[in-house]
């Protein structure tokens, strides 16, 4: 399965762990993830802005990743799908890679459920995907 992980499920997943961060480790290890420029650049800005990561030590832990990662090229093509105008690349993005699933935090892109075809669910609805939890 193809995965793109939006940029806050990157930013929780690096900065906090939790459900976030298995659905990373699991996104790498299970499934193919799919990322562009315009996603790791802002998790790059916001990890460095908002968090205070030292920009050269964020950047070899975001290489150490990447490298496990699949990157398509965006054309910024998408627009006005959503209120967030920042929310049009992650889309692109899926769209790009032929993405099964758009892992998202972001409530403007979870409220619309899919886009051409690639679903968007939550980190942990898609961590339960593949790990079922019995009631």
């Amino acid at each position: 399965m193809i995965v793109v992980l939006d940029s806050n499920v990157w930013v929780s997943a690096l900065e906090f762990g939790g459900a976030p961060g298995l659905a990373l480790t699991q996104a790498l290890t299970i499934d193919q993830l799919a990322i562009s420029d315009f996603i790791e650049h802002e998790v790059a800005r916001v990890l460095t802005r908002k968090f205070h990561r030292e920009p050269g030590a964020l950047q070899a832990v975001l290489d150490e990743i990447l490298r496990w990662t699949y990157r398509v090229e965006i054309q910024h093509a998408v627009s006005g799908v959503c209120r967030d105008p920042n929310d049009d690349p992650i889309r692109e993005t899926a769209v790009a890679a032929q993405a099964d699933l758009l892992v998202a935090g972001d409530r403007d892109l979870l409220s619309l459920k899919s886009y051409r075809g690639i679903g968007i669910v939550t980190p942990v609805d898609y961590l339960r995907m593949s790990f079922p939890l019995s009631t």
